[in-house]
């Protein structure tokens, strides 16, 4: 890649503007981004060409281009008469992208794409879904679409980390069409980054015609976008709303937002921005009406104008919108007469007019942000040299054209470590979060923070001085404590969301009124995951193990170790049933994932001791709530208490019930914090049974009780408290119950017998032995 430089002289056009105050706009750098090497670069011999199906083009950027979580560069595309993939932001030659013919025969025309992960584009042509990929496999057929869709939507996780549910998030994507009604639209939808589709049924019940579908996970929702022409029969004005659906556990779940006017002229195309950052914002706009909205479509306002003496409106002029592009927290807007708007995406979004290019050629040239406060304008250019193209980039510097129109900052610092991270908060845990803010002398602007899910998360903040800036400006420090909204009791129960599922949120530190000046001053977001820290996972406490006392030799156990469990105490379907006609059962020992056997005397009542871990550190010994089963269906141990000694109100769960209510019994799933009754509640079902064995163990007093019986056992302890952790916690172990005495196998009548006959013979010598003393004491004396 070679870039051309225009001459300096662009540097003092732009200069001459600023003093001479008109509405001029020059690059303060023009350039033409071209590659020396081209022939890597040949399109396929046999391939169709593939262009935008709309007039006017726009250039997508992946969401992401702004943070580098991945450590890649992030994949832009160009959408017009042609179309380009970039992996460089457009600063190499190019050749059009072409399909090829074995797909699409005939034209081929792009209505939609979207962005999966860092490497792949998934691209609606003519119809069908293809997944791009910058790789030797280039196309693949996406499987499942079996109607023709126009449309896709995803979100994209940014936050910096290797999250599993960030990278999950980043691989569902819909497809859909537009223009029916919501009962009879193709909605298509994928969790594998577009390979695989599955079709979507949304029986909403709504009159409207389905306009988009969104997938709004700071809401733990889907949201569908509805236009309505008429009044509905609950007197619903006519006009475009989001229906919000999702599970019965979600409070928003079936609700929708107010009535907004959209489609003022009829039928058009809807462009929509909903990623950034997950902070709840989503971007309508047509090319007559532009809306933005910072709580996920609840309610849509349009977009104003900041008057400036050369722009005195307060509202776009009626050419109406040309161009709409967006990074993090800036926006710009091209409109039809050229004309150029920036501003800050916050609560309140406000827009100035920058300035009116005549020669911008609105078939050829779009708009992209590629670093903060600098805006590029970017056609593509046939070369002199090759059949690629080239790109002409004009960039330019919006500070100094935001000094141009008198626009103010009146924060000089806004900063905080937790800028773009993810935090998990688990039930009854609390997060800390801390920001430094320093206005201008004598300016009053304080920070506003703000949750993209009140369901789920609760805050208090506070502000404090803490000491002054080199140049003498009072520093604040900005304390946010963040905790679950369930257990916060700042809000009423039914205004939260379930605790089976956790769920997501952000928390953004912004300044509303800091003004448009503030370019270097971006708002602060941090995604806090209310559900289980991936590192979090329970240990079983081993004070002393059967290789400690020398039972068992580590040795012996590390090398194929096996034993042989009766066929009298095992139950394959872990039913406990008795007298099965089975054979004995030989296993083989996990020494590498269960190490030594815990060591357990089986006179003594006994139950495991749980610690609960997490980032490789001791947090506590867990108090909650558990079961256990033995993993290979051993049953002869039983429980110490019944559920009258437990105090049960009401009759208490049991391993046989909830295995008999499975299709395929499996212990591992049986009996969890997700179904988990505790026998407590006085609501429950009643205690019929006060004698039966009470199989929970912690919190409480019961423990396992052995047979006379030596041997191993396995078994897996699964927490079953619903309020403990969003985690599904659990943990496989091994003990070894010792101390019995050898299982006799002599008969009960044989060893009476043999004690009746002992006894005789003790009596028989008693009797006898002192005469047979006597006579060799006095023997008879024969006289001659």
């Amino acid at each position: 890649m070679a870039p051309a430089p225009r001459p300096a002289r662009a540097g003092l056009w732009l200069w001459l503007c600023l003093v001479g105050g008109g509405g001029c706009l020059h690059c303060s750098n023009e350039r033409l981004a071209y590659s020396i090497a081209f022939a890597k670069e040949a399109p396929a011999a046999r391939c169709t060409h593939v262009s935008y199906s709309r007039t006017k083009p726009v250039l997508l950027q992946h969401p992401c281009h702004q943070y580098n979580p991945w450590d890649k560069q992030k994949i832009s595309v160009y959408l017009g008469k042609d179309v380009f993939v970039s992996t460089t932001t457009f600063e190499a030659s190019l050749s059009p992208l072409c399909i090829p013919k074995e797909l699409e025969a005939k034209a081929a025309a792009v209505s939609a794409i979207a962005f999966v992960h860092t490497d792949r584009v998934s691209m609606v042509i003519n119809g069908r879904v293809y997944l791009y990929l910058e790789s030797p496999d280039g196309w693949v057929v996406s499987a499942g679409v079996s109607l023709p869709v126009s449309e896709l939507s995803n979100v994209h996780c940014c936050y910096t980390g290797e999250d599993s549910q960030c990278k999950a998030l980043s691989s569902t994507l819909f497809a859909y069409d537009t223009g029916r009604s919501v009962s009879d639209s193709h909605i298509f939808l994928s969790k594998d980054g577009g390979y695989t589709f599955t079709r979507v049924q949304m029986s909403t019940g709504e009159r409207g015609v389905l306009l988009g579908v969104y997938n709004f996970i700071s809401f733990g929702l889907t949201g569908l976008l509805i236009n309505r022409t008429e009044e509905d029969e609950t007197g619903k004005a006519a006009g475009a709303y989001f229906r919000y659906l999702g599970t019965e556990n979600n409070r928003v779940s079936n609700h929708s937002s107010a009535v907004f006017h959209l489609l003022r002229k009829g039928p058009a195309k809807l462009w929509s921005i909903h990623s950034l950052g997950l902070r709840g914002f989503i971007i309508l706009w047509t090319t007559d009406i532009l809306l933005i909205s910072s709580n996920n479509g609840l309610i849509m306002d349009e977009v104003t104008v900041m008057p400036t003496k050369k722009f005195q409106n307060t509202t776009f002029s009626n050419s109406g919108f040309s161009l709409v592009s967006v990074s993090g927290s800036e926006i710009a807007v091209l409109t039809q007469n050229k004309q150029i708007f920036y501003g800050s995406i916050s609560l309140v979004t406000t827009v100035v007019y920058i300035a009116t290019d005549s020669s911008i050629d609105l078939n050829t040239t779009v708009m992209l942000f590629e670093e903060r406060g600098w805006l590029t304008l970017l056609s593509p250019v046939i070369s002199n040299f090759s059949q690629l193209y080239d790109f002409k980039k004009c960039k330019f510097n919006l500070q100094l054209a935001i000094w141009r129109s008198q626009q103010s900052c009146d924060v000089e610092i806004l900063e905080g470590d937790f800028e773009n991270k993810i935090y998990y908060i688990d039930m009854h845990e609390n997060l800390t979060l801390n920001a430094t803010f320093v206005p201008k002398p004598g300016k009053t602007s304080i920070p506003m923070v703000t949750v993209s899910n009140p369901h789920v998360l609760a805050f208090s903040a506070k502000i404090s001085e803490i000491g002054f800036t080199y140049d003498g400006n009072t520093k604040y420090l900005l304390h946010i404590g963040l905790q679950q909204q369930y257990f916060s009791g700042f809000a009423e129960l039914d205004f939260c969301d379930s605790l089976l599922d956790g769920e997501i949120s952000t928390v953004t530190v912004d300044i509303p009124d800091k003004g448009i000046g503030c370019i270097d001053v971006a708002p602060l977001t941090a995604l806090v995951a209310v559900s289980c820290p991936p590192t979090k996972h329970i240990r079983l406490f081993k004070n002393i193990t059967a290789c400690d006392k020398g039972l068992l030799q580590e040795a012996v156990l590390k090398k194929n170790f096996s034993y042989a469990i009766s066929y009298e105490i095992y139950d394959p379907q872990f039913l406990a049933r008795p007298n099965i006609q089975q054979d004995n059962l030989e296993i083989k020992y996990d020494f590498k994932n269960l190490g030594c056997p815990l060591l357990v005397y089986y006179k003594n009542p006994w139950v495991p001791i749980l610690e609960l871990w997490e980032n490789g550190a001791f947090q506590k010994r867990v108090s909650a709530e558990f079961v256990m089963f033995e993993i290979n269906g051993m049953h002869n141990y039983d429980y110490l208490l019944t559920a009258n000694d437990a105090n049960c109100f009401s009759q208490p769960q049991n391993w046989t019930a909830l295995l008999k209510e499975q299709e395929s019994p499996d212990p591992h799933t049986a009996w969890t914090r997700r179904n988990y009754m505790s026998c407590k509640d006085r609501n429950g079902p009643e205690l019929k049974w006060p004698s039966v064995k009470y199989q929970v163990l912690g919190g409480g007093k019961n423990k396992i009780i052995f047979p006379p019986y030596n041997g191993l056992y396995v078994f897996k302890a699964i927490i079953v408290d619903t309020f403990y952790s969003y985690c599904d916690l659990s943990i496989t172990f091994s003990i070894y119950v010792y101390g019995a005495f050898p299982r006799s196998y002599i008969s009960f009548q044989a060893t009476l017998i043999g004690l009746l006959i002992l006894i005789l013979l003790l009596i028989l010598t008693g009797y006898f032995l002192p005469h047979l003393s006597l006579k060799k004491n006095h023997p008879k004396v024969k006289v001659f």
